[in-house]
């Protein structure tokens, strides 16, 4: 989802700051080596938004053809289970008046062609949840619908937009971060937010002059909708926000309550439908949260990255405002986590009725986990970094304040392992956990933590932390049903690992090559604790010297830990 070309590529596409395309570029190349992958083999073509099909206003017949009502109707159902209830894109009871229209023949009250693209997105997205399902087969069957709804997309932008036309590109943004293309998703949620912007969306009295109570909430979770994916893509791609910061506050959020749900009922159903959004607008403030800290610790700006180039005293105070910036961020994310109503608390004891609703309950305790990873994850960085053997640090509160930072990064990435093992199924459906490619995705994320831990086992006892390293090794093991991206996965995993092993053993052996900057030595443990870390798993015999050749970073660069183009190590674009 988060691509950097290959070296030689002829493109100019931005992911990020150049120091972390030229890192994701090394270690891709390496995976693709030990994984068989041909540099030279081209990359299978990935449909576009622009087709190739006819340009007039019929329907094609091809792309028009749907499954059976039977098959419809599962993946259907499949969509309003496990998607709807975290990403509320649509109106469901005009969605499915017009559902049964389309089938029963009779004429529609919409824009008919826009909405059986729609329709082919979904049993794109659907399919793709089919985890029982072979992964050759689900990604030839979801590969087939989204083709029919690009060639009847037919996306033209000299034309004004609508409001299902924004639904439909949103929806096109969810399928595309299952695949290997993750230009297609920048560019399909860029759309979506400059037709929503065009609609006036952004602004709050578009939905506020609006009198039908449906329309109205879904208009206002439409422009959220863009608003959550866009940062949903800016924090996976490294790119700029597209939504400025002030904007999306302007237009009040969406009500926690299914239209027409009512409030004297006490059965649990009813109760579910009374919050049934609040999931939504729970996570739309969360990445708010998420998106100031990217814009804070993560910015590519000048300023920013001159400061930290600069003498060492502006690096110090560099360093001391992030831990301000830290313990700000941290703050909001406390209070957010206290706002939370009592079903979508992440500490909550009791589990709700409906699956649903603890599906959202564990999927928001997930989401709420990776934040604070993202959060702690430069001041990880930085306390390994001050380990280093020409680094003098001396015992003060900021090094302490530092030290409990790390500490808590690294309980934090055990917690999210354990919560995605604890909800794990194995009976080939998604059960309470967020889709498969989040899944992995939010395993690597932990692990690389755990990875970074390793170069402090002062601190972090290879011991301590082994244990959730096999399990999350054993994650990536059961998702590789699902395709490439859990080898891929692994595969960065352990060569960052093996490469810190053994540029460490260099440093203690300096005579058996050139050691790293500085050329002092790091203690002993950390080399003794190598193979003890990786639990069953001896590094070097899945990636030897000779495989890590060509990858020149030094491991005082914290690049790989800060890195935010993980999914295109993930993917094979």
């Amino acid at each position: 989802m988060t691509a950097v070309a290959d070296e030689g590529t002829n493109t100019f596409e931005y992911f990020g700051s150049s120091s972390a395309g030229s890192f994701t570029r090394q270690i891709k190349a390496a995976i693709d080596a030990r994984l068989g992958v041909s540099a030279a083999t081209p990359a299978q073509p990935t449909p576009t938004l622009s087709g190739n099909g006819p340009q007039d206003a019929i329907l094609d017949g091809a792309s028009y053809t749907l499954p059976a009502r039977r098959v419809a109707d599962r993946l259907m159902s499949t969509y309003w289970l496990y998607v709807d209830p975290l990403y509320p894109f649509l109106n469901r009871k005009v969605w499915e008046r017009s559902y049964r229209a389309l089938f029963e023949g009779t004429p529609l009250h919409t824009d008919e062609r826009i909405f059986v693209t729609m329709l082919n997105v979904i049993f794109a997205l659907s399919t793709q949840l089919l985890e029982a399902t072979h992964s050759e087969y689900r990604e030839n069957s979801s590969n087939a619908y989204f083709i029919n709804a690009r060639d009847l997309l037919r996306l033209d932008p000299w034309e004004p937009g609508s409001l299902e036309l924004v639904q439909c590109l949103l929806l096109m943004g969810q399928y595309s971060q299952s695949t290997n293309n993750p230009h297609k998703t920048w560019m399909v949620v860029g759309n979506a937010i400059r037709i929503a912007q065009g609609l006036g969306l952004h602004l709050p009295e578009t939905s506020a002059n609006v009198a039908d109570a449906d329309e109205r909430e879904t208009l206002r979770r439409v422009w959220y909708g863009c608003v959550l994916m866009d940062r949903t893509v800016c924090m996976t791609h490294g790119r700029p926000a597209m939504v400025s910061e002030n904007i999306p506050s302007a237009v009040p959020m969406p009500v926690w309550s299914q239209p027409g749900s009512g409030s004297t009922s006490a059965t649990a159903s009813n109760k579910s439908s009374q919050t049934y959004f609040a999931f939504f607008v729970k996570s739309v403030e969360l990445y708010e949260i998420i998106h100031q800290a990217n814009l804070k610790l993560y910015s590519g700006s000048d300023s920013r990255s001159a400061r930290k180039e600069g003498p060492q005293a502006s690096h110090r105070e560099a360093d001391d405002e992030d831990l301000g910036i830290v313990m700000q961020i941290d703050s909001s994310l406390s209070r957010w986590k206290c706002s939370l109503p009592d079903h979508l608390k992440p500490d909550t004891t009791e589990l709700p009725d409906s699956a649903t609703v603890q599906r959202q309950a564990v999927i928001l305790r997930i989401r709420f986990l990776h934040a604070r990873i993202l959060l702690l994850r430069p001041i990880m960085a930085r306390f390994c970094l001050d380990h280093a053997p020409y680094h003098h640090v001396y015992d003060s509160l900021k090094t302490r304040v530092t030290q409990q930072c790390a500490l808590f990064c690294v309980e934090t990435a055990k917690r999210m392992i354990s919560t995605l093992v604890q909800y794990q199924q194995n009976d080939g459906t998604v059960g309470l956990l967020p889709a498969w490619w989040y899944r992995v995705y939010y395993v690597y994320s932990a692990a690389t933590i755990l990875i970074a831990a390793k170069l402090r086992p002062d601190v972090f006892p290879a011991p301590d932390i082994a244990r959730s390293w096999e399990q999350a090794m054993s994650i990536l093991e059961t998702h590789e049903r699902f395709g490439q991206s859990a080898k891929r996965c692994a595969a960065a995993l352990h060569i960052l690992s093996t490469k810190i092993l053994q540029d460490t053993q260099t440093c203690e052996n300096p005579r058996n090559g050139a050691g790293l900057a500085g050329s002092g030595e790091r203690p002993a443990t950390l080399v003794d604790s190598g193979t003890a870390f990786s639990g069953q798993v001896d590094e070097n015999t899945f990636f030897g010297r000779s495989d890590l050749a060509g990858i020149s970073f030094d491991i005082n660069d914290f690049t790989w830990l800060n890195d935010m183009h993980a999914w295109e190590l993930l993917n094979q674009a």
